[in-house]
């Protein structure tokens, strides 16, 4: 249908997010960048996997050998013509073209919330990165019970859990009861994504997994991958990892 092909094909949505690289995303991606080179060594073949419009992988390529990679033609088009020294290449995620144990890091950021086959798009992810090379995944973690606190006191509404107030109580009960289940049994959990409405962009309106970082923890171990850490915030939540804003996974393939 030609709506749900607005967020991969629709020139109108590539404007939008790439008119946004130069403002806020771009602090968001300094932070991304700072907490990748804790753990890949500089000069290391580095698979930037949903790459968007290639910001993240031009601020990679300062240390990296970067080869980006998206699903979305309009935006590796943009990429290639922004930032020509990089090499882009479209994949589908799922069934990526490279050989195996072809980089020593295959990292996203941003991504992951937007795939609805996970444990497929993970295998492949493991399948090309070398042996002690590492996996690592940034995404927010819309089910910590402080996103909807904070939305509930800014009185700020979010498209993904709630408009109004009522909405964000709904999702702080919600995110309560599925953090302690992932806690006990860890288990995917999905949504259905606003991909009708062609007004809205941002704030993970078209996530389809809500990521967690037990999943992907879990995920990992039973593939024999040492977990390093599960959480890409500060010391503040490294004993209470769910609670963190954002999760960030880094997995090393042994």
């Amino acid at each position: 249908m030609k709506k749900e092909k607005f967020h991969y094909e629709d020139q109108r949505y590539v404007d939008k997010i790439t008119t946004g690289q130069e403002k806020g995303l771009k602090k968001y991606l300094v932070n991304y960048v700072d907490f990748v080179r804790k753990y890949v060594k500089p000069g290391a073949r580095y698979l930037d996997l949903g790459c968007g419009a290639g910001l993240s992988s031009n601020m990679l390529s300062k240390y990296y050998d970067v080869t980006g990679s998206d699903y979305s033609k309009p935006v590796l088009d943009y990429a290639r013509k922004h930032f020509k020294k990089i090499e882009f290449k479209r994949e589908d995620a799922r069934n990526l073209s490279f050989k195996d144990n072809s980089f020593d890091a295959v990292c996203a950021c941003g991504f992951i919330e937007h795939i609805n086959d996970v444990d497929r798009v993970l295998n492949e992810m493991l399948r090309v990165t070398k042996k002690n090379g590492f996996v690592i995944l940034v995404s927010p973690n819309w089910f910590t019970p402080l996103r909807a606190i904070r939305a509930f006191i800014n009185n700020k509404g979010y498209e993904t859990i709630g408009r109004n107030r009522i909405q964000i109580i709904g999702w702080f009960f919600k995110s309560v009861y599925y953090t302690i289940q992932k806690l006990i049994n860890p288990t995917y959990v999905f949504r259905n994504p606003d991909i009708f409405n062609e007004k809205l962009v941002g704030n993970d309106i078209d996530m389809v997994y809500i990521a967690n970082q037990y999943d992907l923890k879990r995920f990992f171990e039973k593939k024999g991958c040492k977990v390093i850490k599960i959480n890409a915030d500060t010391f503040t939540y490294s004993s209470i990892p769910f609670l963190a804003p954002w999760l960030g996974v880094v997995a090393k393939k042994v």
